[in-house]
Parts: C-alpha cells; structure tokens; sequence
C-alpha cells in the first residue's frame, strides 16, 4: 500500500515576480526585469533546502516575495497549508512569527543604537510573550542558546565581532520560535573558521527544534555540508532541484555541472576542465529568449534557442529543466 507524502511545511508554486526600472539621464528609460519567472519548490518540517545560483538568479527575491516582505506578481505560497499571498494583515501578523530571515550582513540589520538585549525583546514584546523578568529570562535563554553570555544583552553591536552579530541575528529570528527561517546568505561576509562555527550552530538548532531551513547561498560546499535537497536557479528560473548527494554527485543541467565545475577543490594538482562558454550572466533586463542558459552552455541546440524547457522529473526525487532529458 503506497504512503501519502507529508504535507510540505512550504509551498512555492509558479511564483513571478518583474520589477520596473527606470535608468537614463536626463529622460529616463523603463525597463522591465522578470526576477522571478515560474519558480517552484517545497520545503518539508525539519528540512534544509539549499538555494543556489550566481549573483542575480533571484535567490533573495525568492526568500522576500515568499515571506511576503515583497508582494509576488503571480504564484501561490503555502505555509502549513494556509495561502500567504491571499491572507489579510491580522493572519499575516500571527503567520509571521512561525517564520523568520537571517540576513547575510548582521551589522546592517542591526539597529546600531539599541541594546542587544532590547533588540531581542522587542519582538517578544510586540508580540506579547513576555514582560518583566519573564522577559529578561527569555533574553537571556537566546543569547545562552546562541552561544552567548547574558552579560551580552547589556552591549551595542558596534562591541561584537561578525560572527557574534550573526549569532546575535540568529537568536532574534529564533525569538518567536518559529517552525521555518530563510537563512540569506548567512555566512558568505565570515571567515572561514567562523562559517563553521555558525553552521555548525545552525544544524544544531535544526534538529533541536525540528526547524526548517531554506538556506540561501552561491558556495556549493557550504550548502552540501548544511542541506538535504538543493534547488538551482538561474536567472529567475528553477533548472535543477534534487538531494545533495546525487545532484552534486552527478549534475544533470548543464549550468550545475558549469557550478560544481567552478567550485575550488582541495587538490590544486587536480586538473578543472572548463568547456564552457566564457563570461557573465547574460542581463536579466534582456534575457536570450528560450533556455536562459544556452549562450554558455556547450551542448545547446536549436530548440535551446526557442523553446524554455519545462522543470520535469529525470530520476526518482530529482527534476531538471533541460532539454536533453524528456521528451523530443
């Protein structure tokens, strides 16, 4: 008798998202960029989902559209069932606090001039969990839970280091307990011994509290020590998605392979063979038409040139949107 699968605790299906620029002086021109165009995956209760891709594929829009800090333009987003793009403020100020963001640059996202302790509080507060000593306690249970003394509560930003500001930044987000944090490039501004420090922090607090994770990153290694499943974007659309171990292991879309082909190795005698196109991303303002890959990708052919591939099933719990898997 085949199982039911667990209903995902996010689902992002065909999300869309174009923003309008104006550029030119002295008459400026609008142009329209498609951030988002059909993006979809889901993520289950105590998972990590990795989110990869170069600078610009729409990795962070895709965290703010989903939480609604921006508006979508098309799609759905379902949290625990219930359709966030369509409910009103009042359920979107109790959905709110059942999902949070770490933001890659903890001093920006920091209010310089607040203590650390009334910075922890304040949501706690707003949302009325707790006053007083109470909420001292709580303060203090974070920072301890972060790896933080209680004396820290008493200090400015400006007095931590960055790895300490991001642990900081990871005890406000886990203020309201909630059941999933979007982690936006949370260790790309630490050195490396940090990284480790805080991913390693991270995956603990996973598992304590069943959270879920959709960790948002462009290094490869970071994400394949911290996720179970990956989803790889680029320039607004999903091309790959699948567990760490086989998608790593054996790329099917050409640009993971362009990605995993990048990424440093330990071994600086091991040859990297690069038999791509050279050069950028093309402009998200003028996208080639088709396949958005097909000008650096070497096996790219005429319908790459005219057709966009859709996102279909190659192997059990993989997909990849490329042509030279499906159907002719």
């Amino acid at each position: 008798m085949s199982m039911t699968p667990p209903r995902p605790l996010l689902a992002v299906d065909n999300l869309s998202k174009t923003f309008t620029i104006r550029r030119g002086f002295p008459i400026a021109k609008t142009s329209l960029v498609r951030a988002l165009d059909g993006v979809s995956f889901a993520v289950q209760r105590g998972e990590a989902l990795g989110i990869v891709g170069e600078s610009g594929c729409g990795k962070s829009t895709t965290a703010r559209v989903a939480l609604r800090l921006t508006e979508a333009d098309g799609g759905s987003v379902r949290f625990d069932g219930q359709d966030l793009l369509a409910a009103p403020a009042s359920a979107m100020r109790r959905l709110r606090r059942r999902m949070q963001i770490v933001f890659q640059d903890p001093a920006s996202s920091l209010d310089p001039r607040q203590r650390i302790g009334e910075a922890l509080a304040e949501p706690l507060r707003v949302h009325g969990l707790g006053r007083g000593a109470e909420l001292k306690d709580r303060v203090a249970g974070l920072l301890a839970e972060v790896g933080l003394p209680a004396t820290a509560a008493s200090r400015f930003p400006h007095e931590f280091s960055g790895g300490q500001r991001q642990r900081i930044g990871i005890a406000r987000a886990l203020a309201l307990g909630p059941d999933l944090i979007f982690a936006d490039e949370p260790v790309s501004a630490l050195d490396v011994s940090v990284q480790a420090q805080i991913l390693r922090l991270l995956d603990s607090l996973r598992q304590a509290r069943t959270l879920a994770f959709v960790f948002i990153s462009h290094d490869l290694g970071v994400v394949r020590h911290f996720c179970q499943r990956v989803t790889v974007m680029y320039l607004g659309r999903v091309v790959e998605t699948g567990p760490v171990g086989p998608l790593f292991g054996e790329p099917l879309h050409p640009y993971t392979q362009l990605l995993k082909a990048s990424s440093p190795v330990p071994d600086p005698e091991q040859p990297v063979a690069m038999s791509f196109q050279e050069g950028e991303p093309p402009s998200p303002l003028t996208p080639p038409p088709g396949c958005h890959f097909h000008p650096r990708c070497p096996r790219a052919f005429d319908r790459c040139r005219a057709e966009a591939p859709a996102l279909r099933e190659a192997a059990p719990g993989r997909a990849v949107a490329c042509h030279l898997y499906g159907e002719p």
